[in-house]
């Protein structure tokens, strides 16, 4: 018996687990016994048994085994030693590295390893290098600046009459084969290494009362074989099929109460409604008037808003879609809706999955069963047709939705969660409220709510005394004037701050420099008889525009917008979307442009069709 392991070494060794060949035996099994062969060959070596009569007994060459014994003490990736792992046949342990630093003359194998080890300034452009590598059918203009940079060291050196200059492609291929490797090291080492795990909700760290944190998101609803009522002008109604229905909404992530919601019927939403979600959050909820209809609330219908001040959440999670990040929202995030807000990446619903499954439940449960309703195909089985009603007979009006929406939501709020132990969202609310939490709410949530559809401008005063020109303001693509600024010669030229109201566009209120009124202005025709917001305008001027009408005879463009929109609703989906939404189509110069609801008759979100340009 010889010893040839420390008494820790001898039993760390046997204490280690042996390879599992049960998996390789039934597709490799001269393998599998090969394996098995080197464990009880490694167990006598460590009890003491000699090479020779173990190389012997079980047909392994006595440097195998020596190796072996080598090998099996050293440390591994993980730190431990390697034990047992040395038992795989044409497994690697040793390192890479070259074991001369001199660098190569000559193409042998490893030539490159030996040259970056050699020229240390070459291994650090190397590893600065995380391009694209080139393939036989795609260039790399990276790994040839890279390829460069190597012929431009190895020069500065004196290096180029040797390796890899004297190659036929002095060197490229090698050092592209090289960093593949390095990079396939690199992943398997990483695999090896058990990462922390990472927290990116909340309620990762443990249970979330409620108003902790509150999800927005929207949900796309296709509604590909739906349609709403186009009115005509001697009274009757054709229909129009409508592109899509959009569902934003708010929910508390401890209570699983839905907050706010606000709906779209159109292919996109944008910052204004999203503001607008955010702006129902912190108005107080009152039954809408159902009168004329076959709904009706519970008598214990609920919103979160409805007893009270609004509860306000401390963080709001959403994603990074652009209607979130617009520079208005941006403004109404940081000045009307405080605290906390944790962005993530739009396309992955997995991150706020809390209302993922309020979207999911509202979708097949509500808005499936509307006339046309359908599921759509998946891998596993085929379109199902759920609503068996004929969508040409029950086409849809927003106002008629949203109240049936409206009963639904408040009908959720009261309903048993299987995820709460059975308990309603407003139960586990007011439990939460009756012990004393403490909740965040203000008495200037009104406020803020209007204040969130207050779009902030900065116009100078326009005007010529000399020509008669009198002070005005231009915005938005129209002229704003007051008659207690037509004596005023001395403002021209001067910059003031204000803001319009996104409901009303007609009205410029500016501000003086401590921020309170100094002077409010008006829209001057075509913009001054129909309220409008800014973005209506915006597509009214381009329709203005396009169809070549600017004629000084038309003393309402919104209204004259608003009738061609109506015409062409009988034949363009766009269109269709505007009227059953009660909102403009999109200009062919703005993406995703929509507005907030406004007094009038068309407000709403933007189509996807019409003419486009691309310059």
């Amino acid at each position: 018996m010889k010893v040839r392991f420390t008494q820790q070494e001898h039993d760390t060794i046997l204490a280690l687990p042996r390879p599992d060949t049960h998996h390789i035996e039934k597709t490799d099994p001269a393998k599998a016994k090969s394996i098995n062969t080197r464990v009880a060959a490694l167990i006598d070596l460590v009890h003491g048994s000699s090479v020779n009569a173990i190389s012997k007994r079980y047909g392994l060459h006595p440097r195998t085994l020596y190796r072996m014994m080598e090998v099996a003490i050293q440390p591994g990736p993980r730190g431990e030693i390697l034990g047992f792992a040395v038992c795989t046949p044409g497994a690697r342990f040793g390192s890479s590295e070259p074991r001369t630093g001199a660098a190569p003359t000559v193409a042998t194998s490893h030539a490159m390893t030996r040259l970056v080890s050699a020229v240390p300034e070459l291994g650090v452009a190397i590893a600065k290098f995380t391009g694209r590598l080139p393939s036989k059918t795609q260039s790399s203009p990276a790994f040839d600046r890279l390829n460069k940079e190597m012929r431009r060291i190895l020069k500065a050196l004196g290096i180029d009459t040797s390796y890899p200059f004297n190659t036929r492609d002095n060197g490229r291929r090698a050092l592209a084969n090289y960093i593949k490797r390095k990079r396939t090291e690199a992943a398997d080492a990483s695999m090896n290494l058990d990462a922390p795990p990472s927290l990116t909700r909340l309620d990762d760290l443990g249970l979330v009362d409620p108003f902790i944190e509150t999800q927005f998101d929207a949900h796309w609803i296709d509604a590909k074989d739906q349609w709403t009522a186009i009115p005509l002008s001697d009274g009757t109604y054709t229909v129009a099929p409508i592109t899509g229905i959009w569902l934003l909404a708010k929910l508390d992530l401890g209570s699983r109460a839905c907050v706010a919601w606000h709906l779209v019927i159109g292919p996109a939403y944008d910052q204004f409604d999203f503001i607008q979600t955010l702006s129902n959050a912190l108005t107080v909820w009152s039954p809408r008037t159902l009168s004329g209809t076959h709904l009706s609330y519970l008598p214990n219908a609920w919103m979160p808003s409805s007893d009270g001040l609004p509860l306000i959440p401390l963080i709001l999670s959403l994603d990074n879609f652009s209607g979130n990040i617009a520079k208005h929202a941006r403004r109404v995030l940081l000045q009307n809706h405080h605290w906390v807000y944790h962005f993530g990446v739009a396309g992955i619903p997995q991150t706020r999955g809390t209302i993922e499954a309020f979207f999911k439940k509202m979708e097949r449960e509500v808005l499936r069963f509307l006339a046309g309703g359908f599921e759509p195909e998946t891998n596993v089985r085929a379109e199902q047709r759920i609503s068996r009603r004929n969508p040409k007979d029950y086409p849809i009006f927003q106002d008629l939705l949203e109240d049936f929406m409206d009963v639904a939501i408040t009908t959720y709020n009261v309903r048993a969660h299987a995820k709460k132990n059975d308990r309603s969202p407003r139960e586990v609310t007011e439990r939460h409220l009756a012990s004393g939490a403490l909740v965040v709410q203000s008495t200037q949530s009104a406020s803020d709510a209007r204040a969130m559809k207050k779009f902030h401008v900065e116009v100078t005063i326009r005007g010529n005394k000399s020509t008669g020109v009198l002070p005005h303001a231009n915005f938005g693509y129209a002229t704003y004037r007051s008659d207690k600024m037509n004596t005023r010669w001395d403002l021209i030229g001067k910059k003031f701050s204000g803001y319009i109201e996104d409901t009303d566009a007609r009205y410029l209120q500016l501000l003086d420099d401590s921020g309170e009124t100094y002077a409010l202005l008006k829209a001057l025709p075509p913009y001054a008889r129909s309220p409008h917001s800014l973005r209506m305008r915006r597509r009214a001027e381009l329709w203005r525009r396009t169809k070549q009408s600017q004629d000084e005879s038309i003393e309402d463009a919104i209204e004259a917008y608003h009738a061609d929109v109506r015409e062409r609703a009988r034949t363009m989906k766009w269109a269709a979307d505007a009227v059953a939404s009660g909102k403009a189509p999109t200009t062919t110069t703005s993406a995703k442009a929509t507005t907030s609801p406004a007094i009038d008759p068309l407000v709403g979100l933007p189509p996807r069709g019409g003419p486009v340009r691309l310059r």
